[in-house]
């Protein structure tokens, strides 16, 4: 590993554009397939691991002892015999062990963006188990100890109770860490249902303050300085860093290899900082043609391009606590020039795009904005309504002293549509699956972050080095952006041959995700599209092997499959039986039982399965798919066009229909 520069070495890795809800990544960033570089802003002090000592002490011992409760996802869990929550199987191959502050923004962002897939994949599959110590940095988050407190309180109640505990603080740390923090503890206990009394009582005795301070001892003791620090198998990752480094060291130990150490001389801390890119990113390219809003000078040196949603919370957190500062310090000083542009997530915010015609419904009476801080003001109001939901908005536009007649009208027209679908489009192409997304002079920052980051990026900006800022471990084929030419020649399709639209699906037969597109939105393309002989859907595999180990042979056995006629039905059994092989070493065994109950010959299966007859073919289905810029499933081209993740059936019936339309 290259020796870090000392910028690079000032700048953290925050977070990854993408959304972890719709795909399985090959960096296992959830949902988005785009390949986004990381952006490094510097956190507060003792949140970032500058120096850390380069080996750490032996770990406590665990008891192997069986867990007796389930967590929210179905998870064992339980306490190691030292006290400490765990998730998984303890006799997993690989013990990772989290020295953890409730209050750290960074722990925080680990737990809502990268522990979800660890959870998910190694976790569920049991090769990892993952084990919980607190370490409070309580000279800068007075409220982290209360916090691990209140964790072990609701773990009076069972390991279920403690995990619930630990999520709910993490998904909101500014909820509580104020001096209302033990008011809001009480809260989220009710929440989970614990008893009041004994909760508040264990709250007031300060019940675990001791047991506390001996983890904290106990990472002290190992090397710990500064939080989020992990212990895999005793060898020490600090800091949040990107799933993809965690994946890569517990494939590495499940290998019998070691995770990657500090060259002689170094810091671990230095071998712990990726390496800077080997060439500056390329900034996104965003059309300024359709935008819902925009404020400030059109000669700012900086454009910040928001994309939002207006039934999203995190939208709303951004609205209230970060805009406004931003407004009176960077857009109404001259230096930024503040762009917004429209990303419903329709899959889980069904009235968000209609809020977004309201905003630009009101915009016609020049009234965006105040109608934008409305809607997030008052977003309690009509996020869910689904009756009288125009009524709602109408009733805001004459608050605002609008024409409501106008207004109305304007909210029945559909003008609004094909442009607001457009933002969606763009943002999808540009790898947004989440919002708020930013872009900053075209690069992206993900999420509600707070002012500082903000005011770090565009002081980048204004010098010329925000791309320096970027850090990442190698440079990413990108997302295509345009129509792109898909190889489909002997490839397995159903539909039409001469069908105007072609659908290609990436797809690996493990990936949760992909198992959601089958189900949901895969039978409503067929019988709308593909059986009416105006779509091709052609299937392309893509396992992603270092985090869907059976995916590969799960492939394999589909083609065994199509040698005998049957790929549809082993493709459709694959799928609606995932949970049944998926994570088993004796997956093959498992697949020539299906072999067997949809008539094939299990003999030419079976055979077919172990010869490894169409490795190759599935591998150079990966090649190309990599070559287009999929990193991640389900990814799907549609005349070439790209969609990534597993969207409803609203996006793709929309894509095809203006396809069609387009070919009269």
């Amino acid at each position: 590993m290259n020796r870090p520069t000392k910028r690079t070495l000032s700048l953290f890795v925050l977070v990854a554009l993408l959304l972890a809800l719709a795909a399985c990544t090959s960096a296992g960033s959830g949902e988005s397939t785009g390949s986004i570089p990381f952006i490094g802003l510097t956190p507060s002090a003792g949140d970032q691991a500058e120096t850390v000592a380069a080996t750490a002490a032996p770990a406590t011992s665990v008891a192997p002892t069986p867990p007796s409760e389930t967590d929210a996802n179905g998870l064992p869990v339980g306490f190691t015999a030292g006290g400490q929550p765990y998730r998984g199987r303890l006799d997993a191959p690989v013990k990772m062990e989290a020295f953890s502050d409730f209050q750290c923004p960074y722990c925080g962002m680990f737990s809502e963006e990268t522990l979800p897939s660890l959870l998910a994949n190694q976790v569920a599959a049991g090769d990892a188990v993952f084990i919980f110590y607190d370490f409070p940095l309580s000279s800068i988050h007075p409220y982290a100890q209360p916090a691990a407190n209140a964790a072990r309180c609701a773990g009076e109640a069972g390991a279920a109770a403690y995990w619930g505990m630990h999520d709910r603080l993490f998904a909101d740390i500014d909820a509580w860490a104020n001096e209302g923090a033990a008011d809001v503890f009480r809260a989220y206990a009710a929440e989970l249902g614990l008893d009041a009394a004994d909760f508040g009582a264990c709250l007031d005795e300060d019940r675990y303050a001791e047991a506390i301070a001996a983890d904290q001892e106990l990472g002290l003791n190992r090397g710990v300085n500064s939080t989020p620090s992990f212990f895999l198998n005793e060898q020490l990752i600090a800091g949040a860093y990107p799933l993809e480094t965690f994946n890569g060291a517990i494939t590495a130990l499940l290998n019998g290899e070691t995770i990657d150490a500090a060259p002689a001389g170094d810091t671990a801390a230095a071998a712990a900082t990726p390496s800077g890119p080997a060439m500056a990113p390329t900034p996104a390219t965003i059309f300024m043609d359709n935008i819902a809003a925009a404020r400030g000078e059109d000669t700012a040196g900086v454009t910040i391009v928001e994309y939002t949603d207006y039934q999203c919370p995190y939208c709303q957190r951004h609205a209230a606590e970060t805009l406004p500062r931003m407004i009176t310090e960077m857009i109404d000083t001259g230096r930024v020039r503040y762009v917004i542009k429209d990303f419903p997530l329709d899959s889980i915010h069904p009235q968000a795009r209609a809020g977004a015609v309201a905003a630009r419904c009101a915009g016609e009476q020049d009234a965006y904005w105040e109608m934008h801080d409305s809607l997030f003001t008052r977003q309690a109001d009509w996020s869910g309504q689904t009756t009288g939901l125009n009524d709602i908005f109408t009733g805001l536009a004459t608050d605002l002293g609008l024409d409501g007649d106008a207004f109305a009208a304007c909210l029945t027209s559909g003008r609004f549509d094909d442009l607001i679908q457009a933002n969606q489009d763009e943002g999808f192409a540009l790898g947004v699956n989440g919002t708020p997304a930013f872009f900053i002079n075209g690069f992206p920052i993900s999420g509600a972050q707070q002012f500082d980051l903000f005011a770090y990026a565009v002081g980048l900006a204004e010098e010329g080095t925000l791309a320096d800022a970027y850090v990442q471990q190698e440079q990413p084929t990108p997302t295509p952006s345009g129509p792109v030419d898909v190889d489909t020649s002997g490839a397995i399709s159903i539909g039409a041959a001469d069908a105007p639209v072609v659908l290609v699906e990436f797809t690996d037969f493990q990936c949760p995700y992909c198992s959601r597109h089958f189900a949901e939105t895969y039978p409503q393309i067929v019988a709308n599209y593909v059986d009416a002989g105006l779509v091709r859907y052609v299937f392309m595999d893509f396992p992603l092997t270092s985090i869907h180990p059976q995916a590969q042979l799960a492939a394999e056995a589909a083609r065994c499959a199509n040698d005998q006629d049957a790929y549809i039905e082993m493709h459709d059994i694959l799928f609606s039986r995932q949970d049944s092989w998926s994570g088993r070493g004796d997956a093959a065994d498992i697949f020539t039982e299906f072999a067997g109950e949809l008539g094939l010959d299990e003999a030419i299966f079976s055979d077919c399965l172990l010869s490894g007859r169409h490795t190759e073919v599935v591998q150079a289905d990966v090649t190309q798919g990599e070559s287009l810029g999929v990193n991640g499933t389900p990814a799907f081209f549609l005349n070439g066009h790209f969609i990534s993740g597993a969207q409803p059936y609203s996006v793709f019936q929309g894509a095809i229909d203006s396809l069609l339309a387009e070919q009269g």
